[in-house]
């Protein structure tokens, strides 16, 4: 075995998040990870990639014994964790980032440019990707910059590499070249752990499957003749799925919605992203844009809510031409954002409750701030949103993404929101946290809030938008609302 794990324990201030799980990673293997959201994926993928070190249990790796006490120790050892948010500095050029911590240094002390930039194409070819290498990382789509990562792990000497939802934002030809990587890692003899909400590629790439339940170990089984619908229900023991997880028939999305828009865009534009776009979005609606990574409905989002800057266009409010807002702008106005990247709306290292009253602190708290006055506002929104555990005092990095998630909603209640923009609301998350989150944007939708979806993600579309419009390329290819429309027709407009 080229990895065991022996009962493994781990608890939260009292709260069980793994009890006795044990697991076996073959040399040449792709193992699959799923569970519910709280299961205790993260916290084992924490414990093998050294970010967690208190731990009940034994680990041997490549037949010694190991014990890592942090994340540098892991990758010594050769195991690498490839996060769903990556762990890469996008300021920092790609041969940088691929040498990051041990630069190459000639006379003097001082780094040799020229020879770390040829050595840095030389590794991308090892993943068959050809870059600039003196380019930001982070002026690169997510796909390029999860090769890099992987190519940085493989130049560090790694043998296991731990997948973090390493599809969650790739369209499908992104994804069948990483599944190309990864079989290719296979028939190097090296290892893979792959955590993944979807079950379809779990059964597609992995050789065997283990899933956890409420942090034990419920199976591991070969995915040969497995079924996606069986592997689900087990891992949900037996509760009902998600809308977007049934959803096998086409749909009838309903008649556009009447009245006045809340938000209306004209000839908006983002150079390198998307051109002349023009939509609308009315109280009580939701509407959907579609596209694969690169399609352009991501950055659009980001453009509404002001977080990045348009190029062009025109934005009205309620029927008045107005400026393009500002962050700060958007929140007075009650436009509510919920990015992709988790980690850019919370900050991990602070308590639940500094994270639920950020947006609102001087009208939700007063002008005096006290931690027990924040605690007092942030609970009732911890119950209300579901997060689990609800404690407001629990770090907020330490939660599950899908619990996370339910955080960065839970800040909105503290205000009135008038529009919802989510980009990737459900990224990196089991069907039952799609669910409990979903659930919310449908309560507020139902409240009165306009509601703009992005995601790559078809299902999760069909089943929540009331009107879906088609990105490729930057443009809007298709407007669907008033008829049936299943997955294969999105596919095919984007």
């Amino acid at each position: 075995m080229l990895l065991t794990c022996e009962n493994i324990s781990k608890s939260y201030s009292g709260i069980e998040a793994l009890r006795d799980v044990s697991l076996e990673l073959r040399a040449g293997e792709i193992h699959g990870l799923v569970g519910a959201n709280g299961a205790g994926k993260s916290t084992l993928m924490k414990i093998l990639s050294g970010a967690l070190s208190d731990f009940e249990g034994r680990i041997t790796f490549q037949g010694k014994p190991i014990r890592m006490g942090n994340p540098h120790e892991a990758l010594a050892h050769g195991i690498a964790m490839v996060y769903q948010e990556l762990s890469g500095v996008g300021k920092l050029s790609v041969a940088e980032n691929l040498f990051l911590g041990r630069q190459l240094r000639g006379k003097f002390g001082l780094i040799d440019w020229k020879e770390m930039n040829r050595q840095a194409r030389s590794i991308l070819e090892t993943v068959n990707l050809e870059l600039e290498v003196t380019r930001p990382l982070g002026s690169f789509p997510l796909s390029t910059r999860q090769l890099v990562e992987i190519a940085r792990c493989l130049h560090a000497g790694s043998r296991l590499f731990i997948l973090d939802e390493p599809t969650s934002a790739l369209s499908p030809p992104e994804k069948e070249r990483l599944f190309q990587l990864l079989r290719r890692l296979k028939e190097e003899g090296r290892g893979i752990v792959f955590v993944s909400h979807f079950i379809e590629e779990i059964l597609e790439a992995c050789d065997r499957v283990t899933i956890l339940v409420d942090g034990r170990l419920r199976s591991t089984l070969p995915t040969a003749g497995l079924d996606k619908h069986g592997v689900i229900h087990e891992m949900l023991d037996g509760k009902d799925l998600g809308a977007e997880e049934a959803m096998e028939e086409a749909l009838s999305l309903p008649p556009k919605a009447a009245g006045e828009p809340l938000v209306k865009l004209d000839s908006f534009s983002l150079k390198g992203a998307f051109q002349d776009i023009g939509l609308e979005v009315r109280p009580g609606e939701a509407l959907g844009l579609y596209g694969f990574v690169g399609a352009g409905h991501q950055e659009l989002a980001h453009c509404v809510c002001g977080s990045m800057d348009a190029d062009a266009g025109e934005m009205w409010w309620k029927g008045q031409a107005i400026p393009l807002p500002t962050p700060s702008k958007a929140v007075e106005m009650g436009m509510a954002f919920v990015p992709a990247e988790r980690a850019t709306a919370l900050v991990s290292k602070a308590e639940n409750y500094k994270n639920i009253t950020l947006a609102h602190l001087d009208t939700a708290v007063g002008r005096w701030v006290t931690p027990s006055k924040e605690i007092a506002v942030a609970a009732p929104c911890l119950e209300k949103v579901g997060c689990n555990p609800p404690d407001p005092r629990v770090q907020t990095g330490e939660l599950s993404g899908g619990n996370q998630q339910k955080v960065v909603l839970g800040k909105w209640l503290l205000g009135e929101v008038q529009l919802l923009v989510l980009e990737e609301p459900t990224r990196g998350m089991d069907v039952g946290a799609k669910k409990e989150v979903m659930e919310l944007v449908r309560d507020m939708k139902e409240k009165g809030a306009a509601v703009l979806i992005t995601s790559c993600e078809p299902e999760l579309l069909l089943a929540h938008a009331d009107r879906i419009l088609v990105m490729r390329q930057g443009k809007i290819t298709k407007e669907l609302f008033d008829c049936s429309v299943d997955k294969a027709e999105l596919m095919r407009h984007a």
